[in-house]
């Protein structure tokens, strides 16, 4: 066997695979909300460009097939539907990643709450992440939920 099959061999083996690139986002540890804001985050992402794709051709119906038709789509799906309930759970996916993401601006890029390095020692808790990093974590969670109740309110009892 030449080096060049031992070589390509030894890649092949240590390739991660479709199961350990899904599992990296299945990492359970304890009492890290900072993992689950990773995983909603890009739930989010992948969810917002999908209902917009979906939103472009649907919105697109005027100019297929006339703006009275439009209008009769719209009054006949109107009240509590199937649409509407996606829509409030687009709307929830939209407060979530807007209010994360500027979490993520005002931690990452103007470094607020950084704070100093400290020497590593187990469990392995980032010092950064103690305090402020946290509450802002949960205040973007609560506000999140807030502005997706008030979301719900307008879509189902004000439409």
């Amino acid at each position: 066997m030449s080096v060049k099959d031992r070589f390509l061999g030894r890649m092949l083996d240590n390739r991660m695979g479709l199961k350990a690139s899904v599992s990296s986002w299945a990492v359970r540890v304890p009492n890290n909300p900072e993992r689950l804001a990773f995983i909603l985050h890009r739930l989010t992402g992948i969810l917002l460009v999908g209902f917009i794709t979906l939103h472009i051709i649907s919105t697109n119906t005027p100019a297929r097939a006339g703006w009275e038709a439009w209008v009769e789509e719209v009054e006949r799906l109107g009240g509590v539907n199937i649409v509407s309930l996606l829509f409030f759970i687009a709307m929830g996916a939209l407060a979530f990643h807007s209010i994360n993401g500027i979490r993520l601006l005002l931690v990452e890029f103007l470094a607020l709450g950084i704070g100093r390095p400290e020497k590593p020692k187990p469990p392995y808790i980032p010092p950064s992440f103690k305090g402020f990093q946290r509450n802002l974590l949960y205040i973007a969670f609560a506000l999140s939920i807030i502005v997706w109740i008030a979301m719900g309110y307008v879509i189902f009892l004000m439409g």
